[in-house]
């Protein structure tokens, strides 16, 4: 009976030691995505939202309309992740469609990304 409660121990030591690699390796891969979502975000969108989300880009001066200030955590906050990824892909006066220019998995990115500004 004692090996069996040793036995028992050592597949829940081992059950704890897995799924606290897997962890350290999902909290690392979200990491790489905001690093590379980071780098779009420069190239793509702070010409018009500013490198800090404030809608303050070099850009925007000439819109009619402000770009989204995603440091706005009570405006970002009634937004849906569904709702961002619609207005990147699709497009809204006087943002640009991103669809078949950025995938989906880069715009997911971009979303957790600019959510960041808001914290």
């Amino acid at each position: 009976m004692a090996h069996t409660t040793l036995g028992g121990r050592t597949v829940l030591a081992t059950v704890i030691v897995s799924l606290f690699a897997f962890l350290v390796v999902a909290s690392t891969a979200k990491a790489a995505d905001l690093v590379a979502a980071k780098k779009v975000f420069e190239e793509r969108c702070a010409k018009c939202h500013g490198l800090t989300g404030k809608g303050d880009g070099p850009k925007a001066k000439t819109l009619k309309k402000k770009p989204r200030d995603y440091t706005n955590a009570a405006e970002m906050g009634k937004l849906t992740d569904d709702q961002l990824k619609k207005e990147v892909l699709d497009g809204k006066k006087p943002m640009p469609a991103f669809r078949g220019k950025i995938d989906e998995k880069t715009v997911d990115d971009l979303i957790a990304y600019v959510r960041t500004f808001a914290k």
